[in-house]
Order: structure tokens, then sequence, then C-alpha cells
């Protein structure tokens, strides 16, 4: 895919290479060539060698040459004409061309055990939702739930409603790559009392970070609200603390 070089601070895009998703954002030149530079630092240029409509021929930097075909409502998709790699560059920035299904299944499966096990008494059994995040951010988490008041200091909310109550369920929201290349899905969790009228639902962002060994996990979860909070900040500053 080339070797990085400069390019403009545009916004980022929901982009694909192939089969997978990330982050890139695209630059047109005035000789009618593009940019592309990827969330992973990488970035190639494609220059114009024939322009049709709809689909017109590129040369990338390293020789090779691609198809790029618009689409009716301008998504851009380039095809390589001998080794069949395929990128997707959707025209808008909010133009999000649909969530990771791995990324989908970590947050379904996080929630369908955060509704079970509140309805079992006892310490909650993190560990079985270990391969949902990173080993950093699990790390903490298995840490701080070791804390108990005895300690002087222990997880006085849940971390995965940003509440102290009840989580009732859970809606998957936007998914896009941020301003930062960072996928993150956007949850909305509803959570009250049991018995009471329904409360506005709570906007959790989760923050997923993909290795080709571990596959899409959970790095982080960010709580929407005046002033935002970080999972990641508030274990460490909790498992920091002096009892």
């Amino acid at each position: 895919m080339g070797t990085a070089s400069p390019v403009a601070a545009e916004p980022w895009k929901s982009c694909w290479f192939n089969d997978q998703p990330m982050g890139c954002r695209d630059q047109h030149h005035a000789d009618g060539s593009v940019t592309i530079e990827w969330s992973d630092g990488l970035a190639m240029t494609y220059t114009l060698v024939r322009e049709d409509v709809p689909r017109s021929t590129l040369r990338d930097s390293l020789g090779g040459l691609w198809q790029r075909e618009v689409l009716a409502q301008g998504n851009a998709v380039f095809s390589h004409t001998q080794n069949g790699n395929r990128i997707t560059v959707p025209l808008r920035v909010d133009d999000g061309l649909g969530c990771p299904a791995a990324v989908r299944a970590q947050v379904d499966e996080l929630y369908r055990w955060q509704l079970a096990r509140q309805e079992r008494p006892g310490p909650i059994a993190i560990v079985s939702q270990r391969e949902r995040f990173t080993p950093q951010l699990f790390s903490l988490l298995e840490r701080a739930y070791a804390l108990t008041p005895a300690h002087g200091r222990f997880v006085d909310f849940d971390p995965f409603s940003g509440t102290q109550v009840n989580t009732f369920g859970a809606a998957l929201r936007e998914c896009r790559f941020d301003q930062q290349g960072v996928l993150t899905l956007r949850v909305a969790v509803q959570a009250g009392l049991l018995g009471r009228t329904a409360e506005p639902a709570q906007q959790l962002l989760y923050r997923f970070q993909q290795t080709p060994a571990e596959g899409w996990r959970i790095a982080d979860i960010v709580y929407v609200r005046e002033p935002s909070l970080r999972l990641s900040t508030y274990l460490k500053e909790l498992l920091e603390q002096r009892p």
C-alpha cells in the first residue's frame, strides 16, 4: 500500500480495504491525482491515466493500475487490475459504510452477559469477558474489581451503563472512525431503578482496537456527559489511590 507521506489533515472517513474497515482520508489534486492516507500511517498517491465516467484508470506510486468507479451516491471504489485489492472511500465523512460484524458481536455479547449477571448475587466475574477487551484494559478492570470496601476504595459504578443502577438494555447506534482514526461505536444504554419510569438512555462510546492476532477488542469506554470520563482514566486513578 506504499509508505507514509505528508497529507493535508482532512477529516477521517469510514473506509474499507478489501474486507477490513479502516479510517482513511483522501486528498484530490489539481492534476486529477488523489492521495489516500490510512489511519495506520500508510499513504499512496494515485495518478490519473485515463478519465471516464463513471470509471477511470489510475496508477499508484508503485506502478500498479487501478480502476476507480464512482457510484451513484458518490462513493468511490478502487479495484487493482491484477491482484484484486479493493478500496472503498465514501463521498462524505458521515457516510459510514457499516460496522464490522465482529465489533457488533463483541458489544452484543457483552450486554447479554451484563443482563444475565445482574440476576446473580456475588462478585462480578469479569474474567469471563477477558476476550472482549485489550489486555491493557482488561488488566485494569480485573485489578479494580478485586478491590472491596475493605481496601478503602472500590469500583463504585457500573462501567457498562455509566450508572449505579440496573441495565435494562442497550442499542447500538453509529459506528465510525473518529478524528484520530480510531473505530468508535456509540451505544445507548437504558438503565434505571427497578419498577421506576425509564430514564433517558446513557450514551457510551466504545473505542476499539484491532490487531492481526486478537481481532477487534474494546480498548476504552467514554461516558458522554459533562464532564466526559474515560473508563481507563477512572480505573488508573482508582488503582493509584492510597487507602
